[in-house]
Order: structure tokens, then sequence, then C-alpha cells
């Protein structure tokens, strides 16, 4: 009788233990098999955005395409297209990676994304990435910084990626908040003002609504390009 039992209890426990196994390994099964599915795409909508973003902020046109869906309208762009145009107008560099602050010497330095227009340097612009420094801490903001060829001016700023509520923090990839940096000044540093009619040469306004999201990407920049001016001056040296 109490092997009996033994023998029952052993087989519930085997039961129980495969029962929880196929429990977690089907959603595991699910979720791995979506990301391999998913992974191309979202690279893809990186490569593209991040192109994209470059040619927009040099000025330099790519085709696109007014498309109508249940009498919506929007605008479809030519992936090939921006993929080729970059190719043709952007020259990528890449700092030497024994210069670049806090980097094995093994590994690849920062990227310089460079447009060149009869023969002359019109800007540089990189990608920045930093964790935790808007309203949502548990993400990471991504920005491409542009600069004239004095490095100081500014050219143009994208947002590439961020997880900032949309409607205040979401706001720093509206037109409107983006084109109001283009010509300003980096040096001595940028800095989002409140509450003024006018702006300096390095001023521009902060995102109403949003204190943290605008003191992140304002310490986001300024650290970015403080890193970028010493980057650039020893691999001049």
């Amino acid at each position: 009788m109490i092997e009996f039992k033994i023998v029952n209890e052993f087989r519930l426990f085997i039961v129980r233990g495969i029962s929880i196994c196929l429990i977690t390994a089907i959603p595991g099964t699910i979720l791995l098999a979506l990301y391999f599915f998913t992974s191309p795409m979202i690279a893809e909508y990186h490569e593209i955005k991040l192109k994209k973003s470059v040619l927009e902020i040099f000025d330099i046109p790519y085709h696109t395409e007014v498309k109508k869906i249940l009498g919506f309208k929007y605008e479809k762009i030519d992936k090939e297209d921006i993929r080729d145009i970059f190719d043709e107008s952007i020259t990528i560099e890449t700092l030497s990676s024994r210069y670049v602050a806090g980097q094995p010497k093994d590994k690849e330095g920062r990227k310089l994304f460079k447009y060149f227009k009869d023969r002359k340097l019109q800007g540089i612009g990189f990608v920045v990435t930093k964790f935790g420094y808007g309203f949502n801490k548990a993400a990471d903001i991504s920005l491409f910084i542009c600069v004239g060829p004095d490095l100081e001016t500014i050219k143009g700023i994208e947002t590439l990626d961020h997880s900032e509520t949309p409607g205040l923090g979401g706001r720093m990839t509206e037109e409107e908040f983006k084109k109001q940096f283009i010509g300003k000044k980096l040096k001595p540093k940028i800095s989002f003002v409140r509450g003024k009619e006018t702006v300096g040469s390095n001023e521009v306004h902060a995102i109403t609504g949003a204190s943290y999201t605008s003191k992140g990407m304002e310490k986001i920049i300024n650290e970015a390009m403080e890193t970028f001016w010493k980057e650039m001056g020893a691999n001049r040296g």
C-alpha cells in the first residue's frame, strides 16, 4: 500500500514537471520564433530611419510616392532609392578606437557621416545612444546629431529611438521642436530654456510639460559633443 502510494506520488510529480515544462516551453518557442521573424524587419526599419534622417538633415532629396488607402493619403518612401542616394552622397568614416574614450583598442570606433558638396565639407553627423536619460529611465534615447564644418553649429538633430510619453516627451520627434536647433551653437553648451520669448545663439525652447525629457536630451547632447570634440582632436593628432 505504501509502495503504491509512493509510485502514484512519483507519477504525479513527473506529470506536473512535464506540464510545467510544456507551459513554459511553448510560449518561449513562440517568442523565439517571433524574434527571428521580426528581427530582420526591425533592423531594416532602423537602417532606413537613420539613412532617411541623414539625407533630410543635409537636404538631399529622395523619391517618395503619395498613396491612398480607404480615402486616406500617406507618403510611401522608396527604401532602395534611399539606400542608393545615401551610398552616393554620404561618406562614412570610423574614428580610430585607440582615440575613443572608454573603448578597448580592438573595438570599432565611432562612425561619422560626412556630406561633401563640390568637394567642400557640408557637415558631420554621428549617432549617440544613452540609457535612462529621459522620463522613462528604463529605456534609452538615441539621437543623430549633425554639425557644420566648424564642429559647433547644429545642422540638425533627429530622434532615432525613444520610449517617452506621446504628447509630452514624445514631442521631441515633432518638426516644430526639431527645426529650432538648426543654426544654434553648441559652445559653450546647448541650453534648454523655459518661459522666454527670445532665445540666445545656444538656447532652444524646452518641451512644455516634459522637463525630465528636456533635461535628459540637453545632457545627452552636451555630453556627446564634449566626447566628440575630444575624439576629433585626438584623431587629428
